[in-house]
């Protein structure tokens, strides 16, 4: 089971969906997000952090490591990489606002559901592999792997 999260950015400016893995690791693993605002004078360190489209998630991989050492995870490369990769501490979806923005893309194809089924379904496929490969194009991480 994972749980949404909302976390605010160091400066306050915008605000991001996380999730955690089979809640093996708490939200305090997050010590510092960055929103492209607020992660240009950041000095990035691959040791602690994962970058992507602009955004900063800072870990705090001593308490990473022993809660996954705790589940039974015991895999030698534990990295921030591995965190987001693998879900244990990610985004929410694509992207940080993912949720919100799925919603709002998908106002206008609802109503076909109502109306015609099977068009609404191949809409809704055809918009969802439509909006990975955009996302992809844009260079966020999660939709690399989709």
């Amino acid at each position: 089971m994972c749980s949404n999260y909302r976390l605010q950015c160091s400066c306050g400016a915008n605000q991001a969906n996380l999730m955690f893995r089979n809640q093996i690791l708490p939200v305090e693993v997050v010590s510092e997000l960055f929103c492209p605002l607020c992660s240009l004078p950041v000095d990035f360190d691959s040791e602690r952090m994962i970058a992507d489209n602009g955004w900063l998630l800072e870990f705090d991989m001593d308490l990473a490591r022993a809660c996954l050492r705790g589940a039974g995870i015991e895999k030698r490369d534990i990295n921030p990489a591995f965190l987001f990769d693998e879900g244990y501490a990610s985004w929410n979806g694509l992207t940080p606002n993912d949720l919100e923005q799925r919603i709002l893309e998908r106002q206008d194809i609802l109503p076909l559901a109502k109306e015609n089924m099977r068009l609404y379904l191949e809409e809704i496929r055809r918009w969802g592999c439509a909006r990975v490969q955009k996302l992809r194009d844009a260079g966020w991480r999660k939709a690399q792997a989709c």
